[in-house]
């Protein structure tokens, strides 16, 4: 089977594939056609829905900045598709199929037989389902031998995840050859050694959540809480070091081992349950409303858009991280980093998250508007939240004993502020020294400027009462951050 398979004339080296057909448009679909047009590939995209086009032109458009940062080749074309709604002539001429129809088996079963009909015998076809096996999958198929799975993780054009496994009658020699092609188109590619429902990460993941959806349920934390117990917790070790190794740090000298051995017994404790809870009406609408609270006033394009700007960043540092590793200096707190950061925004930069906030009544004075008082007072509320971001937060301070003190600050006030308006503070990093920050804020009603202000903080150890360094952690976080200096600033502060 595989002989006849492989020994095809007509079928290419990874090198050689030009064109791929992806079948469906939806998230993931739309996100394997974005990268593999960044990878330089002519992408030929089969979706019956009748606003197909639209929806995945939208997708493209989003995607592109991120890779254009981070996966794109020279010359790449994000106009080089086509929407087919005849799946022969979406296979035709193709060197390769990345299948993301809905999660539903039936309709899997059925859509892979009718690929495997009308696509050349010697083009490989991979799946990015996220739970079923390729061995039910391609129970209706003629030509089994040649159907992969290759599960990507959301968003494909971002995350390099792919696990790679085929079933019991795929041929060794199409999960090679797939395996080879997503290395190839610059994936990081998990070559299974055999079917497990829900693959590697999916099941990590599954079990995490069901743990936060019985916290929640039992009433025992809330939706920020769990989200940032990871953001601000284990999920800043795990880009570098996985689970397993973290917990191989945890052991000391002796290692995992020692780990084992130690916290073993523990195993037992009643920490987890991973049999999901019944997902009744409340504990679906706690969830909900955990996640509107959490998101704000954020728009999920503004959510997408800053966690593409994470995850690159993230990326590209551990990409660094990986290629220096042998050579790169271990950085020290008594080690200079400059007066000033650069002034123009660098590839690896982002930016301040946006505070905001609505006016309260006990802020309106006798006039009917925001007193002078309380715009003093949000921009604070701003300055704790970049202080977060920057890595000076309330376990920092009481750790370390040492905060921001603000030295001189410059505001204008611009316009009134009614009650009941939602006020946006937008921050910027206008310079960074060893011990000295340079911030600027814009605070908007809708598109309406109404106050700006400038302020020079100082980092201060609280016990000596004197300024001191930032820690080597917290200048790599700062330097991280897009430096801006609006066009308004009039001043030299500092």
């Amino acid at each position: 089977m595989s002989v006849e398979l492989f020994g095809n004339p007509d079928r290419a080296a990874v090198e050689e594939i030009t064109t791929v057909t992806c079948i469906g448009a939806g998230t993931i679909g739309g996100g394997w056609a974005a990268y593999f047009l960044a990878r330089g590939f002519r992408v030929k995209v089969w979706d019956p829905a009748p606003d197909a086009d639209e929806k995945l032109t939208r997708l493209i458009e989003a995607a592109w900045p991120a890779l254009a940062e981070l996966d794109m080749v020279p010359g790449a074309d994000k106009s080089n598709w086509s929407l087919h709604t005849d799946l022969a002539e979406a296979v035709a001429d193709t060197g390769f199929v990345q299948e993301s129809a809905p999660e539903n088996l039936e309709l899997k079963q059925a859509l892979l037989a009718g690929i495997d009909a009308v696509c050349p015998e010697h083009v490989i076809i991979g799946s990015s389902t996220s739970g079923y096996s390729m061995t039910e999958m391609a129970t209706e198929t003629s030509h089994p031998e040649r159907f992969v799975v290759g599960h990507p993780f959301n968003p494909p054009y971002l995350i390099p995840l792919v696990e790679v496994v085929g079933g019991q009658a795929t041929a060794d020699e199409a999960v090679d050859w797939a395996a080879e092609f997503y290395s190839h188109i610059g994936k990081s590619v998990i070559r299974m050694d055999q079917e497990v429902p829900g693959f590697i990460a999916n099941r990590l993941q599954e079990a995490q959540w069901r743990e936060a959806l019985h916290m929640i349920d039992q009433g025992e934390a809330t939706v920020e809480q769990i989200d940032r117990s990871i953001t601000d917790g284990p999920g800043l070790r795990w880009p570098f070091q996985g689970p397993m190794l973290t917990f191989h740090l945890a052991g000391g000298e002796g290692g995992m081992a020692h780990m084992l051995d130690h916290f073993g017994p523990s195993l037992k404790s009643p920490w987890t349950r991973l049999e999901a809870p019944e997902l009744t009406q409340n504990l679906r609408d706690s969830v909900v409303a955990g996640c509107d609270i959490a998101s704000g006033t954020r728009k999920i394009a503004e959510l997408v858009a800053q966690r593409d700007a994470g995850i690159i960043a993230l990326r590209k540092l551990t990409a660094s991280l990986t290629s220096d590793q042998e050579s790169a200096p271990v950085p020290s707190a008594s080690v200079p980093t400059g007066e000033q950061t650069s002034a123009e925004p660098t590839a690896e930069s982002t930016v301040l998250q946006t505070y905001t906030t609505e006016v309260s009544p006990e802020w309106i004075d006798y006039n009917g508007h925001m007193s002078e008082a309380y715009y003093v007072l949000v921009f604070g509320f701003a300055t704790d939240q970049v202080m977060d971001q920057l890595g000076l937060d309330e376990q920092y301070r009481s750790s370390v004993g040492a905060s921001l003190y603000t030295v001189e600050s410059h505001i204008r006030y611009l316009d009134e502020v009614a009650l009941g308006s939602r006020l946006h503070v937008t921050p910027m990093l206008v310079a960074a020294g060893d011990k000295k920050l340079h911030l600027a804020y814009e605070m908007h009603v809708d598109d309406r400027l109404v106050a700006t202000e400038e302020i020079v903080c100082l980092h201060v150890d609280q016990h000596e009462q004197r300024a001191t360094d930032f820690p080597a952690g917290v200048r790599t976080r700062i330097a991280g951050f897009r430096t801006h200096t609006p066009e308004w600033s009039g001043r030299r502060l500092g």
